[in-house]
């Protein structure tokens, strides 16, 4: 379970770094849900694109993730831990930082995001 969620979160954060977010659609189950802090929740692969995008475009760089915990609840895993990303801040790139909580579901080949959320 462990490493099935650190490979998943380590290769997301590789191509979102990477400026490859049309790509992070193949980490999302169809009808995933993306929980933004103090936005509404956004459905399937492509809001969940077009949010990242968006964030790439407004100068966000440098995801880092660390995985906490994983654990299987019924025919699904849930895994948490600690983000980090350099943004704009008007003087100059800022550090912003804090938990996430993602829920995957088993797809055809592998684990999929189903929920995706953060603070």
């Amino acid at each position: 379970m462990q490493r099935e969620a650190q490979a998943l979160v380590d290769a997301w954060a590789q191509t979102f770094n990477t400026g490859g977010v049309a790509d992070l659609a193949r980490f999302y189950a169809p009808d995933a849900r993306i929980v933004p802090p103090g936005r509404s929740t956004l459905v399937g692969a492509e809001a969940v694109c077009a949010f990242f995008a968006d964030i790439r475009a407004q100068g966000f760089r440098d995801y880092a993730v660390d995985l906490g915990d994983v654990f299987a609840k019924d025919a699904s895993l849930v895994a948490s831990g600690r983000w980090a990303l350099r943004g704009p801040d008007g003087g100059g790139p800022q550090l912003y930082q804090g938990n996430w909580l993602n829920v995957l579901a088993q797809g055809p080949t592998g684990w999929l995001i189903a929920v995706h959320m953060w603070n």
